[in-house]
């Protein structure tokens, strides 16, 4: 695979300097509903269907396969997408809960609310949904 995360080590980190906030995982080698990745949906270069130096040996090319999207490219997605449902999969396992906590403190946004829902909902978090007592 691929090395992912802001610094490249694999992991979605916080870190002060990453004004992108890298924090959310997505499995690029899962198909989404409408059989467009990450790349096709937002109108970038198709670069997650590149091969980028593996994270065992720099020296060798691999698929990208996990990588950590900023939140509000991931925000974008869901909407260019058509929802949640319609998005490759999510590594709950690598995402940062920075982003879910950054999608809270921005509650009546609708993009941001969408988000963070979606986060809750796909990694089975245990956060108080907006609206609910």
């Amino acid at each position: 695979m691929a090395l992912t995360g802001f610094t490249r080590d694999g992991s979605c980190v916080e870190r002060d300097d990453d004004a992108g906030s890298h924090h959310i995982c997505i499995d690029l080698s899962s198909t989404s509903s409408n059989d467009q990745n990450f790349c096709q949906v937002t109108g970038q270069s198709n670069w997650c269907a590149e091969q980028m130096p593996c994270s065992d040996t720099s020296s060798t090319q691999c698929p990208v396969e996990h990588w950590c999207v900023c939140q509000w490219a991931f925000s974008s997605y869901l909407q260019a997408a058509g929802g949640c449902d319609a998005i490759q999969t999510i590594d709950c396992e690598a995402t940062n809960i920075k982003a879910v906590e950054a999608y809270r403190q921005q509650e009546g946004v609708k993009k941001y609310d969408d988000a963070y829902q979606c986060l809750v909902e796909r990694c089975g978090l245990q956060y108080q949904v907006y609206g609910s007592a």
